[in-house]
Protein backbone atom coordinates (compact mmCIF):
# COMPACT_ATOMS: atom_id res chain seq x y z
CA UNK A 1 0.00 0.00 0.00
CA UNK A 2 1.27 3.38 -0.69
CA UNK A 3 0.81 5.01 2.84
CA UNK A 4 1.99 8.11 2.05
CA UNK A 5 -0.36 9.02 -1.05
CA UNK A 6 -3.14 7.37 0.68
CA UNK A 7 -2.62 10.06 3.82
CA UNK A 8 -2.65 12.64 1.77
CA UNK A 9 -5.63 11.94 -0.14
CA UNK A 10 -7.61 11.70 3.65
CA UNK A 11 -7.08 15.11 4.67
CA UNK A 12 -10.15 17.00 5.46
CA UNK A 13 -9.37 20.58 4.45
CA UNK A 14 -12.75 22.14 5.70
CA UNK A 15 -15.40 21.80 7.81
CA UNK A 16 -17.39 18.97 7.01
CA UNK A 17 -21.26 17.64 9.35
CA UNK A 18 -21.03 14.53 9.93
CA UNK A 19 -24.85 13.26 9.43
CA UNK A 20 -27.44 13.78 11.69
CA UNK A 21 -28.71 10.78 14.15
CA UNK A 22 -31.24 8.61 12.97
CA UNK A 23 -33.56 8.01 16.01
CA UNK A 24 -36.75 9.84 16.97
CA UNK A 25 -35.09 12.35 19.50
CA UNK A 26 -32.24 15.10 19.27
CA UNK A 27 -29.79 14.86 21.60
CA UNK A 28 -27.89 17.34 23.65
CA UNK A 29 -24.17 16.57 24.35
CA UNK A 30 -22.28 17.41 27.62
CA UNK A 31 -18.76 16.89 29.29
CA UNK A 32 -18.40 16.46 32.52
CA UNK A 33 -15.65 14.83 34.81
CA UNK A 34 -16.05 13.42 37.73
CA UNK A 35 -13.09 12.66 40.82
CA UNK A 36 -13.43 9.37 43.22
CA UNK A 37 -11.91 10.73 46.51
CA UNK A 38 -11.63 7.23 48.07
CA UNK A 39 -9.56 5.76 45.20
CA UNK A 40 -6.10 6.34 44.41
CA UNK A 41 -5.10 6.83 40.79
CA UNK A 42 -3.03 3.47 40.23
CA UNK A 43 -1.79 4.34 37.09
CA UNK A 44 -0.49 8.10 38.19
CA UNK A 45 2.89 8.63 38.61
CA UNK A 46 4.29 7.33 41.47
CA UNK A 47 5.84 10.32 42.41
CA UNK A 48 3.00 12.37 41.43
CA UNK A 49 -0.23 10.23 43.25
CA UNK A 50 -3.54 11.54 42.60
CA UNK A 51 -7.58 10.52 43.08
CA UNK A 52 -9.00 8.95 39.96
CA UNK A 53 -10.12 11.26 37.70
CA UNK A 54 -12.73 10.01 35.05
CA UNK A 55 -13.68 12.20 32.19
CA UNK A 56 -17.62 11.01 30.20
CA UNK A 57 -19.23 12.91 26.91
CA UNK A 58 -22.82 12.42 27.86
CA UNK A 59 -25.39 12.02 25.21
CA UNK A 60 -28.89 13.23 26.25
CA UNK A 61 -31.88 12.37 24.44
CA UNK A 62 -34.38 15.72 23.41
CA UNK A 63 -37.92 15.84 22.02
CA UNK A 64 -37.41 17.17 18.36
CA UNK A 65 -38.62 20.56 18.16
CA UNK A 66 -37.62 21.36 21.14
CA UNK A 67 -34.03 22.84 20.19
CA UNK A 68 -31.73 24.61 17.66
CA UNK A 69 -28.86 23.24 16.78
CA UNK A 70 -24.87 23.13 18.30
CA UNK A 71 -22.18 22.23 15.97
CA UNK A 72 -19.30 21.39 17.96
CA UNK A 73 -15.98 20.08 17.01
CA UNK A 74 -16.12 15.76 16.36
CA UNK A 75 -12.75 16.19 18.31
CA UNK A 76 -10.25 19.07 20.79
CA UNK A 77 -7.33 19.81 18.64
CA UNK A 78 -5.27 17.65 21.20
CA UNK A 79 -7.33 14.59 21.01
CA UNK A 80 -7.48 15.07 16.81
CA UNK A 81 -3.92 14.82 16.70
CA UNK A 82 -2.95 12.30 19.23
CA UNK A 83 -5.48 9.81 17.99
CA UNK A 84 -4.40 10.14 14.21
CA UNK A 85 -1.19 8.87 15.47
CA UNK A 86 -2.85 5.98 17.39
CA UNK A 87 -4.75 4.96 14.09
CA UNK A 88 -1.48 3.71 12.89
CA UNK A 89 -2.37 0.71 16.56
CA UNK A 90 -4.94 -0.51 14.55
CA UNK A 91 -3.27 -1.13 10.62
CA UNK A 92 -3.63 2.16 9.12
CA UNK A 93 -2.21 5.45 9.66
CA UNK A 94 -3.92 9.01 9.52
CA UNK A 95 -2.49 12.73 8.68
CA UNK A 96 -2.21 14.39 12.19
CA UNK A 97 -5.36 16.82 11.02
CA UNK A 98 -7.69 14.18 9.46
CA UNK A 99 -10.21 14.65 12.62
CA UNK A 100 -9.66 18.47 12.42
CA UNK A 101 -12.61 19.94 10.48
CA UNK A 102 -14.71 17.31 11.40
CA UNK A 103 -18.25 18.21 13.22
CA UNK A 104 -20.86 17.23 15.11
CA UNK A 105 -24.82 18.91 15.58
CA UNK A 106 -26.36 18.61 19.19
CA UNK A 107 -29.48 20.24 20.99
CA UNK A 108 -28.41 23.24 22.00
CA UNK A 109 -28.72 22.68 26.02
CA UNK A 110 -30.59 26.02 27.81
CA UNK A 111 -32.88 26.12 24.55
CA UNK A 112 -34.47 22.29 24.89
CA UNK A 113 -37.19 21.99 27.36
CA UNK A 114 -39.43 25.04 26.25
CA UNK A 115 -42.19 24.09 28.59
CA UNK A 116 -42.32 23.87 32.62
CA UNK A 117 -43.27 19.57 32.65
CA UNK A 118 -42.10 17.51 35.06
CA UNK A 119 -38.81 16.43 33.67
CA UNK A 120 -39.66 12.81 35.27
CA UNK A 121 -42.18 12.86 31.80
CA UNK A 122 -39.08 12.52 29.98
CA UNK A 123 -37.23 9.60 32.01
CA UNK A 124 -34.28 7.94 30.46
CA UNK A 125 -32.45 4.77 31.32
CA UNK A 126 -28.51 5.02 31.34
CA UNK A 127 -26.01 3.15 28.93
CA UNK A 128 -22.30 3.47 29.86
CA UNK A 129 -19.61 2.58 27.11
CA UNK A 130 -15.86 2.45 27.37
CA UNK A 131 -13.46 2.30 24.44
CA UNK A 132 -10.31 -0.03 23.07
CA UNK A 133 -7.32 -0.21 24.54
CA UNK A 134 -5.87 3.48 23.95
CA UNK A 135 -9.15 4.94 22.16
CA UNK A 136 -10.49 7.92 22.88
CA UNK A 137 -14.05 8.11 23.73
CA UNK A 138 -14.30 10.43 20.81
CA UNK A 139 -13.80 8.16 18.35
CA UNK A 140 -17.22 6.70 19.14
CA UNK A 141 -18.85 9.80 19.17
CA UNK A 142 -21.39 9.39 16.21
CA UNK A 143 -22.64 6.29 17.46
CA UNK A 144 -23.35 7.48 21.07
CA UNK A 145 -25.38 10.04 19.85
CA UNK A 146 -27.23 7.93 17.16
CA UNK A 147 -27.37 5.11 20.37
CA UNK A 148 -29.11 8.03 22.46
CA UNK A 149 -31.30 9.45 19.87
CA UNK A 150 -33.35 6.16 20.37
CA UNK A 151 -34.11 7.55 24.43
CA UNK A 152 -31.17 6.59 26.28
CA UNK A 153 -29.01 8.80 28.25
CA UNK A 154 -25.50 7.51 27.04
CA UNK A 155 -22.26 8.48 28.62
CA UNK A 156 -18.66 7.70 27.19
CA UNK A 157 -15.91 6.92 29.36
CA UNK A 158 -12.28 7.84 28.31
CA UNK A 159 -9.56 6.09 31.02
CA UNK A 160 -6.87 7.84 32.39
CA UNK A 161 -3.56 7.41 31.69
CA UNK A 162 -4.56 4.87 29.21
CA UNK A 163 -6.56 7.11 26.63
CA UNK A 164 -4.02 8.01 24.83
CA UNK A 165 -5.03 11.84 25.84
CA UNK A 166 -7.38 12.83 28.25
CA UNK A 167 -8.62 16.91 28.05
CA UNK A 168 -10.64 17.63 31.25
CA UNK A 169 -12.82 20.38 31.66
CA UNK A 170 -10.97 22.43 33.74
CA UNK A 171 -7.94 22.73 31.16
CA UNK A 172 -5.44 19.79 32.69
CA UNK A 173 -4.42 17.41 30.08
CA UNK A 174 -3.02 13.77 30.91
CA UNK A 175 -1.24 11.37 28.16
CA UNK A 176 -1.28 7.42 28.16
CA UNK A 177 1.64 5.69 30.63
CA UNK A 178 0.88 2.09 28.31
CA UNK A 179 2.26 1.02 25.68
CA UNK A 180 -1.09 0.19 23.52
CA UNK A 181 0.85 -1.05 20.61
CA UNK A 182 0.66 -4.44 21.82
CA UNK A 183 2.79 -7.13 23.76
CA UNK A 184 0.91 -6.37 26.56
CA UNK A 185 0.82 -9.77 29.29
CA UNK A 186 -3.09 -10.60 30.46
CA UNK A 187 -1.89 -10.09 33.74
CA UNK A 188 -1.54 -6.57 33.10
CA UNK A 189 -4.23 -6.53 30.07
CA UNK A 190 -6.30 -7.43 33.31
CA UNK A 191 -5.58 -5.40 35.63
CA UNK A 192 -6.68 -2.28 33.14
CA UNK A 193 -9.98 -4.43 33.16
CA UNK A 194 -10.33 -3.76 37.04
CA UNK A 195 -9.29 -0.18 36.99
CA UNK A 196 -11.69 0.72 34.19
CA UNK A 197 -14.56 -1.54 35.55
CA UNK A 198 -14.11 0.47 38.78
CA UNK A 199 -14.53 3.94 36.71
CA UNK A 200 -17.50 2.38 35.11
CA UNK A 201 -19.08 1.69 38.63
CA UNK A 202 -17.80 5.01 40.12
CA UNK A 203 -19.59 6.87 37.28
CA UNK A 204 -22.54 5.20 38.06
CA UNK A 205 -22.55 5.68 41.91
CA UNK A 206 -22.66 9.65 40.68
CA UNK A 207 -25.70 8.79 38.46
CA UNK A 208 -27.67 7.37 41.49
CA UNK A 209 -26.75 10.56 43.48
CA UNK A 210 -29.24 12.85 42.70
CA UNK A 211 -28.16 16.40 42.49
CA UNK A 212 -25.17 15.30 40.35
CA UNK A 213 -27.21 13.27 38.05
CA UNK A 214 -29.80 16.37 37.90
CA UNK A 215 -26.86 18.80 36.82
CA UNK A 216 -26.10 16.18 34.39
CA UNK A 217 -29.02 16.49 32.67
CA UNK A 218 -29.85 20.35 33.19
CA UNK A 219 -31.27 22.31 30.63
CA UNK A 220 -32.59 18.94 28.54
CA UNK A 221 -35.88 18.39 29.68
CA UNK A 222 -34.52 14.83 30.86
CA UNK A 223 -33.81 13.16 33.85
CA UNK A 224 -32.33 9.77 34.21
CA UNK A 225 -33.79 6.34 34.88
CA UNK A 226 -30.67 4.87 37.49
CA UNK A 227 -32.43 1.70 38.07
CA UNK A 228 -32.22 0.98 34.41
CA UNK A 229 -28.15 0.66 33.88
CA UNK A 230 -26.59 -1.10 31.03
CA UNK A 231 -22.95 -1.23 30.11
CA UNK A 232 -21.22 -2.02 26.47
CA UNK A 233 -17.64 -1.28 24.99
CA UNK A 234 -15.56 -2.31 22.17
CA UNK A 235 -12.56 -4.01 22.26
CA UNK A 236 -10.83 -3.74 26.21
CA UNK A 237 -13.90 -1.78 26.52
CA UNK A 238 -16.16 -4.86 25.93
CA UNK A 239 -14.44 -7.17 28.29
CA UNK A 240 -14.83 -4.40 30.78
CA UNK A 241 -18.16 -4.70 30.26
CA UNK A 242 -18.53 -8.29 31.31
CA UNK A 243 -16.12 -7.76 34.26
CA UNK A 244 -18.89 -5.20 35.27
CA UNK A 245 -21.83 -7.36 35.00
CA UNK A 246 -20.40 -9.46 37.48
CA UNK A 247 -19.36 -6.95 40.07
CA UNK A 248 -21.81 -4.49 40.22
CA UNK A 249 -25.72 -5.45 40.88
CA UNK A 250 -27.18 -1.93 39.70
CA UNK A 251 -26.17 -2.95 36.13
CA UNK A 252 -28.82 -5.47 34.18
CA UNK A 253 -26.77 -6.56 31.44
CA UNK A 254 -23.47 -5.83 29.03
CA UNK A 255 -22.48 -6.29 25.51
CA UNK A 256 -19.04 -6.98 24.54
CA UNK A 257 -18.18 -5.84 20.65
CA UNK A 258 -15.11 -7.81 19.43
CA UNK A 259 -12.99 -7.87 22.54
CA UNK A 260 -11.02 -10.24 23.86
CA UNK A 261 -12.16 -11.95 27.12
CA UNK A 262 -9.88 -10.53 29.94
CA UNK A 263 -11.26 -10.39 33.83
CA UNK A 264 -13.21 -12.57 35.86
CA UNK A 265 -16.06 -13.18 33.64
CA UNK A 266 -14.64 -15.93 31.92
CA UNK A 267 -14.10 -18.10 34.69
CA UNK A 268 -17.08 -17.24 37.61
CA UNK A 269 -19.42 -16.33 34.74
CA UNK A 270 -22.91 -14.46 35.60
CA UNK A 271 -26.31 -14.43 36.04
CA UNK A 272 -27.03 -11.34 34.20
CA UNK A 273 -26.99 -10.81 30.10
CA UNK A 274 -23.75 -10.57 28.13
CA UNK A 275 -24.07 -10.51 24.48
CA UNK A 276 -20.72 -11.10 22.27
CA UNK A 277 -21.01 -9.55 19.09
CA UNK A 278 -17.84 -8.84 16.97
CA UNK A 279 -16.33 -10.48 13.59
CA UNK A 280 -16.91 -13.57 11.83
CA UNK A 281 -12.90 -14.74 13.40
CA UNK A 282 -13.10 -13.67 17.36
CA UNK A 283 -14.96 -16.85 18.21
CA UNK A 284 -12.31 -18.99 16.56
CA UNK A 285 -9.76 -16.94 17.85
CA UNK A 286 -6.85 -18.35 20.76
CA UNK A 287 -5.08 -15.92 22.83
CA UNK A 288 -2.48 -17.13 24.63
CA UNK A 289 -3.20 -17.38 28.11
CA UNK A 290 -7.18 -16.04 27.57
CA UNK A 291 -10.40 -17.74 27.51
CA UNK A 292 -11.78 -17.89 24.21
CA UNK A 293 -15.56 -16.58 23.40
CA UNK A 294 -16.97 -20.12 23.44
CA UNK A 295 -14.92 -20.69 27.06
CA UNK A 296 -16.99 -17.59 28.23
CA UNK A 297 -19.92 -18.66 26.98
CA UNK A 298 -20.44 -22.20 28.39
CA UNK A 299 -19.27 -20.97 31.94
CA UNK A 300 -21.81 -18.24 31.87
CA UNK A 301 -24.85 -19.06 33.63
CA UNK A 302 -27.17 -16.30 33.10
CA UNK A 303 -28.49 -15.56 29.72
CA UNK A 304 -26.02 -15.09 26.88
CA UNK A 305 -25.42 -15.28 22.65
CA UNK A 306 -22.48 -15.34 20.18
CA UNK A 307 -23.69 -12.94 16.98
CA UNK A 308 -20.90 -12.32 14.12
CA UNK A 309 -21.39 -9.70 11.72
CA UNK A 310 -20.09 -10.46 8.22
CA UNK A 311 -17.91 -8.26 6.23
CA UNK A 312 -16.34 -6.52 10.00
CA UNK A 313 -13.29 -5.78 10.90
CA UNK A 314 -12.07 -5.09 14.69
CA UNK A 315 -11.96 -1.22 13.66
CA UNK A 316 -15.76 -1.51 11.78
CA UNK A 317 -16.96 -0.63 15.43
CA UNK A 318 -15.50 2.71 15.74
CA UNK A 319 -17.35 5.71 13.80
CA UNK A 320 -14.44 5.63 11.17
CA UNK A 321 -16.66 3.72 8.65
CA UNK A 322 -19.35 6.33 8.97
CA UNK A 323 -16.91 9.08 8.84
CA UNK A 324 -17.34 11.39 5.54
CA UNK A 325 -13.85 11.30 4.53
CA UNK A 326 -13.58 7.70 4.99
CA UNK A 327 -16.83 6.61 2.76
CA UNK A 328 -15.49 9.10 -0.21
CA UNK A 329 -11.87 7.39 -0.12
CA UNK A 330 -13.66 3.98 -0.62
CA UNK A 331 -14.94 5.59 -3.67
CA UNK A 332 -11.71 5.73 -5.28
CA UNK A 333 -10.35 2.17 -6.62
CA UNK A 334 -7.08 2.52 -6.33
CA UNK A 335 -7.89 2.45 -2.54
CA UNK A 336 -10.78 0.74 -2.08
CA UNK A 337 -9.26 -2.93 -1.20
CA UNK A 338 -6.78 -1.27 1.40
CA UNK A 339 -8.54 0.77 3.28
CA UNK A 340 -11.90 -2.21 3.50
CA UNK A 341 -8.91 -4.33 4.64
CA UNK A 342 -8.38 -2.09 7.83
CA UNK A 343 -12.24 -1.84 8.31
CA UNK A 344 -14.07 -4.41 6.54
CA UNK A 345 -15.84 -4.62 3.55
CA UNK A 346 -19.44 -3.94 5.11
CA UNK A 347 -20.98 -0.47 3.90
CA UNK A 348 -19.87 2.12 6.46
CA UNK A 349 -23.28 3.33 7.11
CA UNK A 350 -24.80 -0.05 7.37
CA UNK A 351 -22.00 -0.91 10.30
CA UNK A 352 -23.48 1.90 12.27
CA UNK A 353 -26.91 0.64 11.84
CA UNK A 354 -26.16 -3.02 12.88
CA UNK A 355 -24.25 -1.90 15.73
CA UNK A 356 -26.74 0.18 16.77
CA UNK A 357 -29.32 -2.21 16.67
CA UNK A 358 -27.62 -4.75 18.35
CA UNK A 359 -27.11 -2.69 21.28
CA UNK A 360 -30.77 -1.75 21.42
CA UNK A 361 -31.97 -5.10 20.70
CA UNK A 362 -29.75 -6.10 24.09
CA UNK A 363 -31.52 -3.08 25.88
CA UNK A 364 -35.36 -4.40 25.27
CA UNK A 365 -34.20 -7.22 26.69
CA UNK A 366 -33.07 -5.66 29.65
CA UNK A 367 -35.24 -2.49 30.20
CA UNK A 368 -38.28 -4.38 28.96
CA UNK A 369 -38.14 -7.63 29.27
CA UNK A 370 -38.54 -8.59 25.39
CA UNK A 371 -36.59 -11.39 24.72
CA UNK A 372 -37.85 -12.42 21.26
CA UNK A 373 -35.44 -9.39 19.59
CA UNK A 374 -32.60 -11.57 21.07
CA UNK A 375 -33.86 -15.06 20.08
CA UNK A 376 -34.35 -13.28 16.66
CA UNK A 377 -31.28 -11.53 16.14
CA UNK A 378 -30.37 -12.53 12.75
CA UNK A 379 -33.79 -10.44 11.39
CA UNK A 380 -31.29 -7.56 11.46
CA UNK A 381 -29.75 -8.37 9.09
CA UNK A 382 -28.48 -10.92 6.51
CA UNK A 383 -25.23 -10.12 7.79
CA UNK A 384 -25.77 -11.63 11.16
CA UNK A 385 -24.88 -15.29 11.90
CA UNK A 386 -26.20 -16.07 15.57
CA UNK A 387 -23.76 -19.16 16.78
CA UNK A 388 -25.38 -19.77 20.18
CA UNK A 389 -27.68 -18.90 22.26
CA UNK A 390 -29.14 -19.96 25.81
CA UNK A 391 -30.97 -18.54 28.75
CA UNK A 392 -33.67 -16.89 27.19
CA UNK A 393 -35.94 -19.49 26.24
CA UNK A 394 -35.73 -19.01 22.80
CA UNK A 395 -37.15 -22.23 20.35
CA UNK A 396 -33.45 -22.87 19.05
CA UNK A 397 -32.18 -23.42 22.74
Amino acid sequence: MHLPVFTALISVASAVLIQGPPGPYSVAHKVQSFEDSARWDPLAPADKPEKRRVATSAFIPVKKGNCSDDVVPYMTPITAKAMAGFSASLGFALPDDFFDNLELAFCKVGETCKSRRDASQNKYPVVLFSPGLGGSRHLYGVLARSLASYGYVVLTLDHTYETGVVEFPDGSVVYSVVNATGGLAPSYLESLVETRRADFSFVIDQLQTPDIAAQLVAGTGASIDSAKVFVYGHSLGGATSAATILTDDRVLGGLNFDGAMYGPVPTEGSDKLLVLAGTPVLPQTVFPGVPSWNETYDKHQGPALIVTINGTMHPTFLDAPQLPPIKELLKNPDYTAALQGFLGTIDGDRAGQLTIDIVRTALHSVFEGNKDELCSIEKLGPELDLLKIKGLGCPQE
